[in-house]
């Protein structure tokens, strides 16, 4: 009689290997679990919680695609895609994505697309070598989205930051376009000298390009200024005029420093808050704004009182 050993007959069984799931089930597993965010949650909540990821990613603009498909006319959606397209690297999709839209744009929107169309632009041509038969195209869209950007009442700091992209992407023609413009305007913004009494110091400074002297003058001025309202003027001018010069970081810095009697000031404190944002100095901005703040409601308490 023969006896068979299960010992063995189960050594002999091969080890069944794992086995990695299909592409179509994880294909499959992903769309069905945005299937369920968008169950679970509204159009606008899901946007929001996509927010939160400051980082663009493949599901963002995956969800994103799918939303412009059922909402074509979106102009918000279209141009928050092409936003997302550009985080995640493909700048010349999302450009297309900004060639045409289906409904007339607002005022607000066309601004929002020039200032998207820009940022785009820019980083294209950084990125063209050069020799590439795209490269003047670029240039061209690029010179000629800026100066729509310039339509309108464009600041000096406005138009010294076009010039010095415009020199940064290489086009030397339009960079001394608007850098000519600067300089017309700066002249146009200076104070002309009375009959009779020496040119203005601070008129001479800014004509010959000397931003930080005029600002200089003002600031100084300040100490011998009567009153908040003509201190608050002078510290304005003095700051506003770093800002045409190019130097917005300087120019919020000195704000900070020669708010010395303007420290209760709600309007000097507003005002230098937006040169901080415009400087991008959110967090030393958002102090100022909080302290602003603070006095309006300490007012808003004494009027109730």
């Amino acid at each position: 009689m023969r006896w068979t050993s299960s010992a063995t007959s189960s050594e002999n069984v091969s080890p069944r290997r794992e086995r990695f799931s299909p592409l179509n089930v994880v294909l499959g597993t992903f769309s069905a679990f945005i299937l369920l965010l968008a169950l679970l949650y509204p159009e606008e909540r899901l946007l929001e919680i996509l927010d939160t990821s400051r980082d663009g990613n493949a599901a963002t603009v995956r969800y994103l695609e799918a939303l412009l498909r059922v909402h074509p006319n979106d102009v918000s959606l279209r141009i928050r895609l092409a936003g997302e397209v550009r985080r995640v690297g493909f700048s010349r999709k999302a450009l297309d994505l900004l060639a045409s839209f289906p409904i007339r744009l607002s005022p607000a929107e066309q601004h929002t697309v020039l200032v998207l169309r820009y940022r785009i632009l820019k980083e294209l041509l950084l990125a063209t070598k050069t020799g590439d038969v795209k490269l003047q195209n670029y240039q061209a869209e690029f010179a000629d989205t800026a100066r729509k950007l310039a339509q309108g009442k464009p600041t000096v700091w406005d138009l010294r930051r076009f010039a010095a992209d415009a020199k940064e992407t290489g086009d030397l023609e339009t960079h001394h376009a608007f850098s000519r413009q600067a300089d017309v305007l700066a002249a146009s913004m200076a104070p002309v000298p009375i009959a009779g009494v020496p040119g203005d110091p601070f008129a001479l400074a800014l004509a010959g390009g000397d931003y930080r002297t005029a600002a200089g003058i003002c600031f100084n001025n300040m100490k011998q200024a009567n009153g908040n309202n003509l201190k608050r003027e002078l510290f304005i001018k003095g700051v506003r005029t770093l800002q045409s010069g190019n130097l917005p970081v300087e120019a919020f810095e000195a704000g900070e420093r020669h708010l010395n009697g303007l420290a209760d000031d709600r309007e000097a404190l507003v005002f230098l808050t937006k040169v901080g944002l415009a400087a991008g100095k959110p967090e030393r901005a958002q102090r100022l704004i909080k302290r602003a703040l603070k006095m309006s409601e300490k007012s808003a308490h004494l009027d109730i009182s």
